[in-house]
């Protein structure tokens, strides 16, 4: 199997994250709210209040090595996957910038898993937000990429880039909200949250199915000299 075919996989297995929260929702005490709760909730290591300061939203999460060790993997699926289908995309300023910051974003990713809300808050924080700003602007930088591309589809470019610009108004969203809880525009903290979070593991799996099927503008043609037909 070549590099970009297992890179393309481990692309596709970020969907790992929706099963692994599903999972730590199941053993969450109570009900678990998708829009009032946060993701991070389901990672904290203790029982308390709610890191968004409530006592009225109880904060304990059983299987948070669950929701933890899930984050930690997506990181080290995002860097690994990125890193073995760097090939296959198209050479360029557009592009190399796309790909560093959708590899990039697993770093933080993987912070935010090695560093629970409740009980390394600082790097924790460091780690959503950079995880944050850097998938969401990655998308958006590659589907500029796609939509200048000749080769290129226009509508993966444009369904990429719409992508990327919503997450970020929703990273910026998520910032006001620190000061007026009317930036969540209706959808609650936990909503707004996945509105940022959700669309990047699911275009980046789906682009790990598409290189795993051999199609896409980065698919390149072959180099070197060609055989003539007689």
């Amino acid at each position: 199997m070549s590099k970009a075919r297992v890179g393309g996989w481990l692309w596709v297995l970020c969907l790992q994250y929706f099963v692994a929260e599903a999972v730590a929702i199941s053993g969450w005490p109570g009900p678990y709210s998708l829009s009032r709760d946060y993701i991070s909730d389901l990672g904290a290591v203790g029982c308390g209040v709610a890191a968004n300061g409530s006592a009225a939203m109880p904060l304990c999460s059983p299987l948070h090595a669950v929701m933890n060790a899930s984050l930690f993997l997506q990181g080290l699926l995002i860097v690994g996957g990125t890193a073995l289908v760097w090939s296959r995309f198209p050479k360029g300023a557009l592009w190399t910038v796309a790909l560093l910051l959708v590899g990039g974003s697993g770093f933080g990713v993987s912070l935010v898993g090695l560093a629970p809300e409740d009980a390394l808050p600082g790097p924790h924080f460091l780690g959503a937000t950079e995880n944050f700003l850097f998938c969401n602007a990655g998308m958006a930088v590659m589907g500029v990429a796609m939509l200048r591309e000749r080769r290129g589809m226009p509508l993966l470019g444009l369904v990429t880039f719409a992508a990327g610009i919503v997450g970020l108004l929703g990273v910026a969203c998520l910032g006001v909200a620190l000061v007026t809880p009317r930036a969540y525009l209706g959808l609650g903290a936990g909503g707004m949250e996945r509105l940022v979070a959700y669309p990047f593991p699911l275009w980046i799996a789906a682009m790990g199915a598409m290189l795993l099927r051999g199609r896409g503008l980065w698919a390149q043609p072959p180099s070197g000299p060609t055989r003539q037909e007689p």
